[in-house]
Formats: C-alpha cells, structure tokens, sequence
C-alpha cells in the first residue's frame, strides 16, 4: 500500500521519495527563506519557463506548491493519512522533461522522512486533526516562502496566494467526478470546506486567500458548459510566444467570444 501511495503522490501530485533523473537544480527547501540566495534561484528559474519578467518566474515559483496542496487533500482524503511536508524535509528538485516532443522544465519536491501518520477514526477528532494538517501545510511550508518571494520580487503576496484558489476548485472538482469511494468523496467535500474555513491570521492575510467565490463563464467549445473564470492571471502572456487564457480575468470580453466563435467553427467544421 505504502509504495503504490508513493508512486501516485510522485505520477499526479510531484511528491516523491526517490531521486529524480535530469535534475539540473536541486536545494533544501528552507534555502526558499534565504533571500539572496531566492533571489539568485529567480533570476536563474525565470528564463528556463522563458519568462520575459522576472514576475513570471515568481508566479511559476509559486506554482511549485500546488502540487503538494492537492497531494496532501488526497492522502487526507482517501487514506486518512499525512506525511510530513515542513521545509525542513524536502528538497526542491528542478528537472528537465519531455512534453509534445518538446523539453521543458519541472519542479518537484522531495520527501526525505516519509513516515505515514495515520489520523483518528473518531469524526470529531479526525476533524480537528486533518484542520491542523492542512493548517501547518499552509502556515510553515507556503507562507514562508510565499513572503520570503514577494520580499525580493516584483509580485505583492496577494498576487502569489491569488495562483491557488483555481488550483484547489480544479482539483477538488476532479476528485468529485473521479470513481473514489463515496467515503473518499465525502472526506474530501468535509476537507474542501476545511480549507476554506481557516483563519485568514495562517496566511499572514487578514482573510483567507483560499476562500473565494470564482465568476463563471460559457465553455469556449460547448455554450451549454459553464466553466470557472481564473482568480487571477498566471502570466502566461509574459512567457515567450505565451497569450492570454481563455479564462483569464484579464481577457476582454469581445476577445473571449472571438476565441469561443472560432473554436467552434472548427469543431463543427
């Protein structure tokens, strides 16, 4: 059980236990507190995304947790299980991989210490006990680092924490059309609303940044299909031959039905 729960943490959720093939940069994470040696990771990170700005390394760099975020939501979830991810046991691991025949650059985190805690079976206990999980998650491993980002760039911290919420509806919307257990489900709907439930003070904000309401908007390829709008703009737009997503809150309207006007012509071409 223990490994086939590793392979799937390292296969969707970038968590793994092993060493990585094709690291071209790796340090302990608590480095990311270090704010000249961040700053110097930036300026070294923002040209292997190709980012035209170093703002664009920053959003990315933020990026690097939601993996670990949704990781953490399943193991709760499905195994009633978590795994230590403080700083202090992990170690960031760029590496390089291939998608659509062309390579491109990742990041994962390594676990050193991978002990399995397993929660309490009691309702009330289990609750208070996966709150405080998921609470460390976010005040010792993402806010730290989130801060220690915006302290040396060009981004404000609610722009860093404004790159998650899409991140956690996307995947908590995928686990509710997944075929887990009912049990699973259940779990992680209590877990869903657990996170949005905590205190604005663990994010160092004065409310929580995972907590909001997203506009909905027509699907580009089917007008019956409502589709979540992003929270924020991920700047794809500074990145080399990059554009604005369709559900970018930057995005003009007129554009967005160009782009919806088009892609179904194709499909019914």
């Amino acid at each position: 059980m223990t490994e086939k729960m590793m392979e799937l943490l390292a296969e969707k959720y970038d968590l793994t236990v092993n060493e990585r093939e094709n690291v071209v940069y790796s340090c302990p994470a608590e480095e990311l507190l270090n704010e000249s040696r961040l700053k110097h990771l930036l300026e070294l990170y923002t040209p292997m995304v190709k980012g035209k700005e170093q703002s664009v390394g920053e959003v990315y760099m933020t990026s690097w947790f939601r993996g670990p975020m949704l990781g953490l939501i399943y193991m709760l979830s499905k195994w009633n299980k978590s795994l230590d991810l403080s700083l202090s046991n992990l170690t960031v691991q760029i590496y390089t991989t291939v998608y659509n025949n062309k390579p491109y650059y990742r990041c994962g985190l390594l676990i050193h210490q991978y002990e399995l805690e397993e929660g309490p079976e009691e309702p009330e206990a289990n609750e208070s006990w996966t709150k405080e999980k998921l609470s460390r998650f976010f005040e010792y491993t993402v806010r730290p680092v989130l801060e220690t980002i915006a302290k040396v760039g060009i981004l404000r911290i609610g722009m860093l924490w404004s790159q998650l919420p899409a991140s956690l509806e996307y995947g908590h919307e995928l686990m509710m059309k997944s075929e887990e257990s009912e049990l699973a489900k259940r779990q992680a709907e209590r877990n869903y609303k657990l996170i949005k439930s905590l205190e604005g003070e663990r994010f160092g904000r004065n409310k929580n940044p995972l907590d909001v309401k997203f506009r909905m908007i027509e699907s580009m390829d089917n007008p019956d299909k409502q589709v979540c709008m992003k929270y924020a703009c991920c700047l794809y737009y500074l990145v080399e031959d990059g554009y604005y997503c369709y559900t970018c809150p930057r995005l003009k309207e007129s554009e967005r039905e160009e782009r919806r006007t088009e892609c179904r012509a194709v499909k019914q071409a």
